[in-house]
């Protein structure tokens, strides 16, 4: 695979049972050609690895020749920023991409699975910092170096709720009622008003204002809620190991003359 690492970052991982099983959070890189080899894949609460070298980048994502139930299922590796020999050799087994050598005089019986040392030598991987037989002369000196990835992780919910409160309000209403007065005034003699003695009545109609009240619903505001994006710097700390190469002093043997 010549895609970039970079590239995988994120990128959504489907088995060859049409499944998604997670995203891609971590690429290991090949220690001698330093091409990508594994990738460490989220699922949930859990990661796992699938090999680089079998799958297919495509549209919808990368796309690995194992079915879901084969890549869950798999060994649970603590990697930090490098992968040991010993955790890929336990991913390629369980992934059965390492091919057994052919049976020579004195090795074990047809069908029985070899082990990458007792695979002859012209078969073996070249170990970081072993010399191979084309390149006696040479020690070869290597360091780890640092890869940063970034997560999407939820950090919290917030939730709007609109709520009713019922408070007491009062307004002064300036209103008005009609009360009665009997008015008496005496007849003269100039007013010359006659009558007969007999019953009658008169009726009048007294009238008030009321306070009526009404209510309507006004909309006074719109509320909602948005993500802010907020750019920040932190710092990662971790260790990385790097191989040292010093001459050491030939010692001399016990009775050597001096």
């Amino acid at each position: 695979m010549r895609t970039q690492a970079e590239q995988l970052l994120g990128t959504r991982v489907t088995g060859s049972d049409g499944r998604v099983v997670g995203t891609v959070e971590q690429v290991f890189r090949d220690d001698v050609d330093g091409t990508p080899a594994w990738a460490r894949i989220r699922s949930g609460k859990t990661s796992r690895f699938v090999p680089l070298g079998t799958s297919q980048v495509t549209a919808d994502g990368l796309s690995v020749p194992f079915d879901a139930q084969k890549i869950l299922g798999g060994p649970s590796i603590e990697a930090g920023q490098h992968m040991s020999a010993a955790q890929a050799e336990e991913l390629s087994r369980y992934y059965e991409l390492i091919v057994p050598a052919q049976q020579a005089p004195g090795q074990q019986a047809p069908g029985q699975q070899v082990s990458s040392e007792q695979v002859p030598s012209q078969q073996v991987r070249s170990q970081p910092g072993m010399a191979t037989q084309a390149d006696q002369d040479w020690l070869v000196r290597q360091e780890e170096r640092l890869q940063v990835a970034k997560e999407m992780f939820e950090s919290g919910r917030i939730r709007l709720h609109k709520y009713v409160d019922v408070e007491p309000v009062e307004q002064a209403v300036h209103t008005f009622h009609e009360e009665y007065d009997v008015e008496r005034i005496p007849i003269t003699a100039e007013d010359r008003i006659s009558g007969s003695i007999g019953e009658c009545e008169q009726e009048i109609v007294l009238h008030e204002e009321r306070a009526v009240l009404r209510k309507e619903i006004v909309p006074v505001e719109r509320v909602r809620l948005r993500t802010r994006r907020v750019e920040e710097d932190s710092t990662v700390k971790d260790e990385l190991r790097r191989e040292r190469i010093e001459i050491e002093p030939e010692q001399k043997k016990p009775g050597a003359a001096r």
